[in-house]
């Protein structure tokens, strides 16, 4: 929680510093679209896009979004009929807990909801499922 406070509350989107060397000819430099984030109080440039023709510094995964994890359990019981025979009763459930699982946030710099997460996950269509199975072994 206190992640997307921080990625929601405490930046803000300002104009990509790169803007200001782009030439003022034909009105170029108001044509420049770049954005940037910022800290929310000190206005200091946190995220910028990376200089044209080179690969930005930050790191793979460096922002990550909240985990997602799933609980899926069985159960089963084997009961002797005979010697040689069984039954077997199992019972499967998928997402035992049914709980909803957030999307990423929008790691686009450029997107005026960065840092948001603005939907539900591509697992969020699938609820909780039982299956039950009975097996006769002879």
């Amino acid at each position: 929680m206190e992640r997307q406070q921080r990625l929601s509350g405490a930046v803000t989107q300002v104009r990509d510093p790169q803007c200001a060397n782009v030439t003022t000819a034909q009105n170029l430099r108001n044509l420049c679209t770049l954005n940037a984030v910022a800290d929310a109080k000190t206005n200091q440039v946190l995220l910028q896009n990376p200089l044209p023709g080179t690969r930005g510094s930050i790191g793979l995964r460096t922002l990550e979004g909240p985990g997602i994890w799933r609980f899926d359990a069985n159960i089963s019981k084997a009961v002797k009929i005979t010697e040689t025979k069984t039954v077997q009763f199992r019972l499967d459930a998928t997402d035992v807990l049914n709980h909803p699982e957030p999307a990423t946030p929008i790691l686009d710099i450029n997107n005026p909801n960065f840092g948001l997460i603005t939907g539900v996950g591509a697992k969020s269509n699938l609820h909780r499922q039982l299956q039950a199975q009975l097996r006769l072994n002879f």
